[in-house]
């Protein structure tokens, strides 16, 4: 009588999706340039990813930028990294009344 409940998995789920976001990330920069370590990526990589990307949901870009979020925590860059257009223009329309 001891059925067992089933056991959250989406935590899990989510780090894995974020997991290959990064992955996906640093192997656009690993072909476009040769950084030596996760510290010299900056702002201009990550322009240049969404000039590469503009086809990108506006949804899965906010996920990518969450992603990049976490690099950015990571390597104690200051601030944020720069935000895809489609999430600017959403951000700055909403601002206005």
């Amino acid at each position: 009588m001891s059925a067992k409940a089933p056991r959250r998995q989406g935590a899990k789920a989510h780090r894995r999706l974020q997991v290959g976001r990064m992955i996906k990330f640093v192997e656009f920069i690993e072909q476009t340039e040769r950084p030596h370590n996760l510290h010299e990526i900056g702002k201009r990589h990550v322009i240049a990813f969404w000039k590469a990307h503009r086809d990108l949901a506006p949804k899965t870009a906010h996920a990518y930028w969450l992603a990049l979020c976490v690099i950015w925590e990571w390597t104690d860059k200051p601030g944020q990294p720069p935000k895809p257009l489609c999430i600017a223009k959403s951000e700055h329309k909403e601002d206005q009344p």
